[in-house]
């Protein structure tokens, strides 16, 4: 996506302002070996003053279950880091105890709108974990993303969780 040197400064100065914040949302997760779900969300990044450029970052969700029950879900934190010549890379680390390092692109496609395109390069402490794809789109104040995976058990990329979240507060 990044393709010149200009881009790729676009993309270092763009991408912290436009995540900057908590995000607050909602959305569905559905995989072939399980039922589907809802879950709420809260996502929160945060520009570091580092280099590489630094987003530090945490995303909770709870399930919301039977008579709108809502228990404790996911909960991940890590790092998306900023490369001068355009890379992304995100780690991260789950309650589940999965790690993932993923890479990709980002194409700013104007001053408030970011697509960011990362796939895994690393994954460990699941061994039916193949690979993970994750699509984010930052417009304004609105964030939607999808993650798609393929295990052991479904030996295809598989859409598994999107979400839409809106901008709460800068962080």
């Amino acid at each position: 996506m990044i393709s010149s040197h200009d881009d790729s400064e676009r993309m270092y100065e763009a991408l912290p302002t436009l995540l900057n914040g908590t995000w607050r949302g909602a959305g569905r997760g559905t995989f072939p070996t399980i039922d589907d779900f809802e879950f709420e969300e809260v996502t929160t990044f945060r520009v570091r003053d580092l280099e590489p450029a630094t987003i530090a970052y945490e995303q909770r969700t709870m399930v919301v279950g039977a008579n709108a029950i809502r228990e404790p879900s996911h909960w991940e934190s890590g790092f998306f880091l900023l490369f001068e010549d355009g890379r992304i890379e995100v780690l991260n680390a789950q309650n589940s105890g999965r790690v993932e390092v993923l890479s990709g692109s980002c194409e700013i496609i104007d001053a408030t709108t970011a697509r960011l395109e990362l796939a895994s390069v690393v994954h460990a402490h699941d061994p039916r974990m193949i690979a993970t794809r994750r699509i984010l789109e930052v417009r304004g104040d609105e964030l939607h993303y999808e993650v798609h995976m393929q295990t052991t058990n479904v030996d295809v990329l598989q859409k598994h969780l999107w979400a839409s979240l809106r901008r709460d507060s800068p962080a």
